[in-house]
């Protein structure tokens, strides 16, 4: 009988250790980041801005996003904003970010070089792409950039001219 009167008392001490021990702090605890942006413009062969909808192919997460205020940034365009394509990563870009684009029957693969950071650090870009052309491209975006006249929450702007020509490697 004495072991029955007992129960309620070892239940009750048992449900309070499980409950501390639920409550207990993790040993880790979770970082918070802004997350990290790179938008860039797609111009045809001719220089002109267009609508990247359709015409571009990645593995990286990635959208068609609207440019407000482009003329502050780009030259030569018609109108205030414009479509661009918008990568994003988690905290940062762990690796070289890798685009394709396809217009007229060629193809154009890009290579977007991105910086070593801290594991939280978050970074944003704005990309000029040079006039469609067939070909491999990369670009560096580990230097400053420039001044983004359209806003610091934009990142830094690198114009087309940081595009280098990627060489096949003889075989």
């Amino acid at each position: 009988m004495k072991t029955i009167e007992t129960l309620p008392n070892v239940l009750l001490l048992l449900l309070f250790a499980a409950t501390a021990l639920y409550l207990q702090p993790a040993s880790a605890t979770a970082q918070i980041c802004a997350g990290s942006s790179l938008r860039y413009v797609v111009r045809d062969e001719a220089g002109k801005v267009i609508d990247p909808t359709g015409i571009y192919e990645t593995e990286t997460r990635s959208s068609i996003d609207e440019l407000k205020d482009a003329q502050k940034v780009l030259k030569g365009i018609a109108g205030s904003s414009v479509s661009v394509v918008r990568a994003r990563g988690m905290c940062n870009f762990r690796e070289p970010v890798q685009m394709v684009l396809k217009l007229n029957g060629k193809q154009m693969n890009l290579t977007f070089l991105m910086p070593r950071v801290g594991q939280y650090d978050s970074r944003s870009f704005l990309v000029d792409l040079i006039p469609f052309q067939e070909g491999k491209f990369s670009i560096d975006l580990a230097g400053e950039g420039e001044v983004n006249p359209a806003g610091d929450w934009l990142g830094r702007f690198f114009p087309a001219k940081g595009w280098k020509k990627v060489e096949a490697l003889p075989h």
